[in-house]
């Protein structure tokens, strides 16, 4: 997940740039404004998230607001990736797979549409990737990994909330702990002659900021 990282420096100017104007007037009786207000607050929502805490292009997450302040949020997202080339009877040629789960709980600062959103949680996820056979020389060379890890996660952004709307977008730094990683095929006949630790290649460990983008409906 490293290469597909945003620069931060220029998400952070598009935050900072976003146009968010939600204006509503309520006219009382005597015809004056009022602040507006959520009519009736739903506690639920669905949402659609971009990179972020999901860890992938894009996932599907459900939320459940406690009070006024506190959301509790559990997501699943999955990213297949297959081209297949036709050699000798049939063969994947390469395939992709990414597969997450996000949970988190944050907090909302202030009162109104608008909030200050902080929160921590955890994302499971699975990479799995292999191509081949390519038929090179006397034998066919294939390549493969697959690794699993849990990423400790935390958010902090920008919260928009209508009566029947949610919209999010901030940063999320997380950590991340690789638990199981298995190479093969010419990966790991590299590995076995020292050539190439290529765990240390394509396991997402450590520190990383990513930004996210979230939005969907509330129920």
């Amino acid at each position: 997940m490293k290469h597909q990282s945003i620069p931060i420096t220029l998400f952070l100017i598009a935050v900072l740039l976003f146009p968010v104007a939600v204006t509503a007037k309520i006219a009382n009786d005597s015809g004056t404004p009022e602040t507006p207000r959520l009519s009736t607050p739903n506690p639920n929502a669905l949402y659609i998230e971009i990179l972020g805490s999901s860890i992938n292009l894009y996932g599907l997450n459900y939320e459940r607001t406690v009070g006024d302040n506190i959301h509790l949020r559990i997501g699943a997202s999955r990213f297949t990736y297959v081209d297949e080339i036709t050699y000798e009877e049939t063969g994947e040629d390469i395939s992709v797979k990414l597969h997450t789960i996000p949970a988190s709980v944050s907090y909302s600062f202030f009162n109104g549409i608008r909030k200050l959103e902080v929160g921590a949680g955890a994302t499971l996820f699975h990479f799995d990737f292999w191509g081949g056979p390519y038929p090179v020389g006397y034998n066919d060379i294939e390549l493969g990994n697959r690794f699993m890890g849990l990423a400790v996660t935390s958010n902090i952004g920008y919260r928009l909330v209508l009566e029947n709307y949610l919209f999010r977008i901030g940063l999320h730094p997380l950590y991340m702990i690789p638990i199981h990683n298995e190479i093969s095929g010419f990966f790991e006949e590299l590995d076995d002659r020292g050539v190439l630790d290529f765990r240390d290649i394509v396991d997402p460990r450590g520190f990383m900021v990513i930004p996210g983008v979230s939005f969907g409906r509330r129920f």
